[in-house]
């Protein structure tokens, strides 16, 4: 057997970016949001959470952010909500003719939501 004048090694790079239509409001196992996994002062580098010690951004499922209670003529419904679109679309549904309130069991900012 004869020897190769060089000795090679293969290498994979893998750059993690922030990815703007993922969803910012999406909440992570470590309980922070997607964006605060990313520093927006060095071109949203993937920094890691900057509120504790969680490096890689995993997604909780089923987090309840918000809960609208609806009052229509005849009837009452309380939907669950893990995105602010969700709440929207639950507030603009045709059968309720605008009686709604939103509450937050995980104190997000519900300002947003009363009426005008």
């Amino acid at each position: 057997m004869t020897e190769k004048p060089y000795i090679e090694t293969k290498r994979i790079v893998i750059d993690r970016k922030y990815n703007p239509k993922y969803g910012d409001d999406k909440i992570c196992k470590c309980g922070h949001l997607y964006y605060r996994h990313f520093d927006s002062y060095e071109d949203n580098y993937p920094c890691g959470c900057k509120y504790c010690n969680c490096y890689d951004f995993e997604l909780k499922l089923n987090v309840i952010n918000y809960i609208v209670s609806l009052q229509g003529f005849n009837d009452r419904k309380k939907i669950e909500c893990e995105t602010i679109q969700q709440v929207w679309d639950a507030i603009g549904e045709r059968d309720f003719g605008g009686l709604y309130q939103v509450e937050s069991p995980t104190g997000k900012d519900i300002n947003e939501f009363i009426p005008f």
